[in-house]
């Protein structure tokens, strides 16, 4: 009866499934960020888009547009701002997406979220636009209201540092395995260690 209930309220029983939290917020944050970087660098935004063309994968039209909207906030160099902001955007996508150094790439996205963070305020006070959005969350409209969608974007963010890429379906999970056997290889008895894309935090001797 105990085993029994110890399984209901931990969920032992789903542990196979904790990859699909990392994944799914990797789907769904990738394609966000590939096209917000897109449209930063002015790529594959032309009318006349050639695929085996590199030529025509850049619209300088779309990237000054990037660059205007970042010159009308108080940001140093927004033309370099903008392509490094762009750059980041795109390398993090691409990453997410085959699940390669996230927790890495999650630190630049989190300063990106917090800058974002604070754009939406629009030079509100702080204290007073996050008790404003507290008061109404869940009572506005989240396409319009920019202070949720960023701190949204950055709670998820957050979550996937902490998470990791997941297991099976990432290429972080498959690197750490085979570095992890190669250090096993020379310990006798083997060293195994905790799997720090586990998201089962119950026990303490799990094994790769």
């Amino acid at each position: 009866m105990i085993k029994f209930l110890l399984g209901f309220f931990s969920f032992g029983w789903l542990k196979g499934l904790d990859f699909l939290p990392p994944l799914l917020l990797r789907i769904f944050l990738a394609p966000l960020l590939w096209v917000s970087g897109s449209k930063k660098l002015g790529l594959f935004a032309g009318s006349d888009i050639v695929a085996y063309n590199p030529m025509t994968w850049f619209d300088s039209a779309g990237y000054q547009a990037g660059v205007e909207a970042l010159s009308t906030t108080p940001m140093p160099l927004p033309e370099i701002m903008n392509g490094v902001i762009g750059g980041v955007e795109v390398a993090a996508a691409f990453l997410l997406a085959i699940g390669l150094a996230v927790r890495w790439i999650s630190l630049p996205l989190l300063v990106l979220m917090g800058f974002a963070v604070l754009l939406a305020l629009g030079g509100d006070d702080i204290l007073t636009a996050g008790k404003n959005m507290l008061m109404t969350h869940g009572y506005t409209d989240a396409t319009v209201d920019q202070l949720t969608l960023a701190v949204m974007y950055f709670i998820m963010i957050l979550s996937l540092f902490f998470m990791g890429a997941g297991r099976f379906l990432s290429i972080d999970w498959f690197l750490y395995r085979k570095l992890q056997r190669s250090i096993d290889a020379t310990v006798t008895p083997p060293s195994y260690k905790n799997d720090p894309f586990n998201l089962d935090a119950t026990t303490d001797n799990n094994k790769i």
